[in-house]
């Protein structure tokens, strides 16, 4: 994981347009701030990692979900979404409702 990674997880983001029961991605934007690359010899952190307590198992709670953290790249999410919209426009236009049309003034 780096800074500013970017994944995504399926179906826990927010509803999807017309379809509310239907939910798009979630888009996780990750901020890691690590210290720099010589600040601690190796020697040292071995040394450190025996004063140190062992590191606890990490226990999923029984009420708790496992997501999976997918790819996320931005530019290509751009172009579905621009090309999403023009399919949408086009619905709209003269789609499912038919054409437009005005009433006759007398």
């Amino acid at each position: 994981m780096k800074h500013k990674d970017m994944k995504c997880i399926m179906n826990e983001g927010m509803p999807t347009h017309k379809n509310p029961f239907e939910k798009g991605r979630l888009i996780v934007t990750f901020e890691v701030q690590f210290p720099p690359d010589n600040w601690l010899p190796a020697a040292k952190m071995s040394q450190l990692e025996t004063l140190l307590p062992a590191r606890e198992e990490v226990i999923m709670p029984d009420d708790g979900e496992t997501h999976v953290l997918e790819r996320y790249d931005p530019a290509s999410e751009e172009a579905r979404r621009q090309h999403r919209g023009e399919a949408y426009d086009s619905d709209d236009e003269a789609g499912l409702h038919g054409p437009r049309m005005q009433c006759a003034s007398h």
